[in-house]
C-alpha cells in the first residue's frame, strides 16, 4: 500500500514537472525570434507554437536528475527543440505533407521557398541560442552538429529506401537510429554534459535516448495506424502512398509484397479502400502486436540503462512510461 502511494505522488510529481518545463520552453520560444522579415518571423513563430516538447523535456528532466545546471540545460533544451522542428519543416516539404502539429504546414501555408528558409533560419538560430551556454560549450556544440549530421544521413536513407523492396529490419533500425534516435539520444547526452558527469556515463544516457527514440519511431509507424490525423496532428497519408519503409511495412513486406503493392496502388485511387485493406493485412497476419512487442522490448533494455545510474530522481523511468503510454 505503501509503495503504491509513493508511486502515485511520484507520478504526480512528474506530471506538475514535465508541464512546468513544458510551459518554460513554450514561453523562450514566444520570443526567440521576432525581429526580421514578416514572411520569415511569422512562419517560424507558427511552426514553434505547436508540438509536444518531448525532446526539450528529457534534457531537462536528465540534467535534473544530476542535478545540472537548470540555465545551460533551459539553453540547450530551446535549441534542440528548434533542431527538431527545422528537420519537421524539411521533412514536410519532402513528403509534401499539409499538416503538422495540427496547423497547416509552412509550405502549404506559404510556399517552397518561404519553408526552405524558415527552416534555414531556425537552424541557425538554434545555433546562435547555444552560443550562450556557460560552460562545455565547444563540446556541446560538436555533440549537437553531430547529431544534425546523423538527422541528414537518416533522411537520406529513408529517400532512398522508398524505391527498394528489399530493406531489412537491420537497414531500417539503422535508418531511424539517425534519423530519429540521435537527437533523442542528444536530448539525454547534454542534459548528463551539462551535469559535469563522467564520459561514461554521458555515454550510457545517449544510448538510452538512441533506444528512446528508436521506441519512439517504431511506435510512431504504429500510431500512424491505429491513431488518426486529428489525434497525431500529422498528415497520415504520405509515408504510406510514398511506400516510406516503417517496422510494419518490413514486416508485411516479409510475408507478402505483391499484397502490400496492391493496397498502396489501391490507396492511390482510394486512400480509404488501400488503407483499410492495408490495416487489416497487419491485424491478420500478427504485425500490430509483434510492433508492441518490439517496442516494450526496447524499452526495457532503455530501463536496464538507468538501473546502473545514481540519479537524484526517478523521473527519467517515468520518461520511459510516458513515451509507452502517448497516444499521439
Amino acid at each position: 500500500m505503501i509503495k503504491s502511494k509513493i508511486l502515485e505522488e511520484l507520478t504526480l510529481t512528474f506530471q506538475n514537472k514535465i508541464s512546468n518545463y513544458k510551459n518554460i520552453v513554450d514561453k523562450e520560444l514566444k520570443s526567440i525570434y521576432n525581429k526580421g522579415p514578416l514572411n520569415l518571423t511569422e512562419p517560424i513563430n507558427h511552426i514553434l507554437s505547436g508540438g509536444k516538447r518531448l525532446r526539450p523535456l528529457l534534457c531537462l528532466l536528465t540534467a535534473s536528475a544530476f542535478k545540472g545546471s537548470k540555465k545551460d540545460a533551459l539553453i540547450a533544451s530551446v535549441a534542440i527543440e528548434l533542431l527538431h522542428n527545422f528537420t519537421l519543416i524539411h521533412d514536410d516539404i519532402m513528403d509534401n505533407d499539409d499538416i503538422r502539429h495540427g496547423l497547416s504546414t509552412i509550405h502549404n501555408k506559404w510556399n517552397n521557398s518561404i519553408a526552405i528558409l524558415a527552416g534555414d533560419a531556425t537552424l541557425a538560430i538554434a545555433l546562435i541560442h547555444l552560443n550562450r551556454l556557460t560552460e562545455n560549450k565547444n563540446l556541446i556544440i560538436e555533440h549537437f552538429n553531430y547529431a544534425l549530421i546523423q538527422v541528414c544521413e537518416g533522411q537520406a536513407l529513408d529517400l532512398a529506401f522508398q524505391y527498394n523492396m528489399d530493406i531489412s529490419e537491420e537497414d531500417y533500425i539503422s535508418m531511424i537510429d539517425k534519423k530519429t534516435g540521435y537527437i533523442i539520444g542528444l536530448c539525454s547526452m547534454l542534459g548528463s554534459i551539462i551535469s559535469k558527469n563522467d564520459n561514461s556515463i554521458n555515454i550510457k544516457l545517449k544510448k538510452y535516448g538512441i533506444l528512446i527514440g528508436r521506441a519512439f519511431q517504431i511506435q510512431d509507424d504504429l500510431l500512424e495506424i491505429t491513431s488518426n490525423q486529428n489525434k497525431m496532428g500529422k498528415s497520415l497519408k504520405s509515408d504510406f502512398l510514398l511506400n516510406k519503409k516503417t517496422y510494419l511495412t518490413i514486416k508485411a513486406n516479409s510475408i507478402n509484397s505483391n499484397i502490400v503493392n496492391k493496397c498502396i496502388k489501391t490507396a492511390k485511387n482510394d486512400f480509404n479502400l488501400g488503407f483499410s485493406k492495408y490495416k487489416n493485412f497487419l491485424v491478420e497476419n500478427g504485425i500490430v502486436d509483434e510492433s508492441i512487442q518490439k517496442i516494450n522490448g526496447i524499452l526495457a533494455s532503455a530501463r536496464s540503462i538507468l538501473d546502473g545510474l545514481d540519479m537524484n530522481n526517478k523521473y527519467l523511468y517515468e520518461y520511459i512510461k510516458l513515451i509507452l503510454n502517448r497516444d499521439a
